[in-house]
C-alpha cells in the first residue's frame, strides 16, 4: 500500500492509518506499506513534510505527535519496531531514522534537530568474536529525552540514551553511552564538554546589541532536570515495548508509559 500526499483513515492490506485527516496533513510526503500488521498514529496538528515512511516488514508503530512545527522525516521501520516523536520537536533538515531487529527509536517533546541527523538502532551487519565465534553487536534501542539539542550531522547509533535538557554540538558521533541530563558533548567518540547547563530555542542569528544584552541570563528553571519520584527508567519502558507480539499492544504501550506520563523529570539521566 503507498499513501503520497494525503492522510487518510485506512484500514486495508492488514495495516492501519489512525489519523483525522481535517487535522493533520501531508506535503510532498509518502507513507509505503511493505508488510502487514503496522500501524501509524498520528496526533491531531501534524503536518507531515518532504517525508517518507517506510513499514518494510511487520507488526511495527509511528507515532507522530502534535507538532507547531513542520515534521520532517525520512523513517524506516522493520520488524516489531515502535518509534516515538514527541510533541513540538523543530526539525531543521529532514531526521532520518532506522529502527531494526525488534528495537526502538524514542524521542521526547520539545527537541531541537538541526541538519542531516541520523538515529540507528543497528551496525545493521554482523560482527563476531574470533575467539568465541559469538556474535558481538546485537542491536539496541535508543532513547533522545525531552528538550535535547541535537547540532548539525549528529549520528546517534545504538544503545545511546540521552538524558533531557542535554546539547550534542555538530558532527557529534555517540554509541551506546547514557549522556547526562543538563550536558553539553562533543567529538567522535562523544565526551562531555560541560556539565550543568541548559538551553533556550531563541535564535540569535538576526540579534541586534540590545537583543544579546537582553539575554545575558535567564532566571527559569523549566529546562532543568532532576532525580526525583517521577523519573522513568528507559528500559522498563524498551523492555515493555518489544515483549508486546503486536503493533496494537505496543500502541498501548505508547499510551500508558509516554502519552499519559508527561512528568517534567521522567527522562532525566544522572551520575550512576
Amino acid at each position: 500500500m503507498n499513501c503520497v500526499n494525503n492522510f487518510v483513515n485506512c484500514d486495508c492490506d492488514d495495516n492501519l492509518i489512525i489519523v483525522n485527516a481535517e487535522k493533520s496533513q501531508m506535503v510532498n510526503s509518502k507513507i509505503n506499506f511493505y508488510g502487514k500488521n503496522n500501524i501509524l498514529f498520528v496526533e491531531d496538528g501534524v503536518t507531515l513534510k518532504k517525508s517518507t515512511i517506510n513499514f518494510n516488514k511487520d507488526n511495527s508503530v509511528v507515532y507522530l505527535s502534535r507538532n507547531r512545527h513542520d515534521c520532517l522525516l525520512n523513517c524506516s521501520v522493520n520488524n516489531g519496531n515502535t518509534v516515538y516523536i514527541g510533541r513540538d520537536c523543530y526539525i531543521n533538515g529532514v531526521m532520518n531514522l532506522i529502527a531494526s531487529e525488534g528495537k526502538n527509536i524514542i524521542i521526547g517533546d520539545d527537541g531541537l534537530f538541526s541538519f542531516g541527523i541520523w538515529v540507528r538502532t543497528a551496525d545493521p551487519h554482523l560482527v563476531y568474536d574470533v575467539n568465541t565465534k559469538e556474535r558481538i553487536n546485537y542491536s539496541q534501542s535508543v532513547l533522545i529525552g525531552d528538550h535535547v539539542w541535537l547540532g548539525q550531522q549528529s549520528l546517534i547509533l545504538k544503545g545511546t540514551q540521552i538524558g533531557s535538557g542535554s546539547v550534542l554540538g555538530g558532527g557529534t558521533i555517540v554509541a551506546g553511552k547514557h549522556l547526562l541530563s543538563n550536558a553539553a558533548y562533543g567529538g567522535n567518540p562523544a565526551r562531555l564538554i560541560k556539565e550543568g547547563i541548559f538551553f533556550s530555542g531563541e535564535c540569535v542569528h538576526g540579534w541586534t546589541k540590545k537583543d544579546t544584552e537582553k539575554y545575558a541570563a535567564m532566571q527559569t528553571d523549566k529546562w532543568i532536570y532532576k532525580a526525583d519520584s517521577e523519573q522513568q527508567r528507559f528500559d522498563d519502558l524498551d523492555n515493555e515495548l518489544q515483549v508486546q507480539k503486536s503493533a496494537e499492544l505496543r500502541l498501548k504501550v505508547i499510551q500508558k508509559m509516554l502519552i499519559d506520563d508527561k512528568s517534567k523529570n521522567r527522562f532525566y539521566i544522572g551520575q550512576e
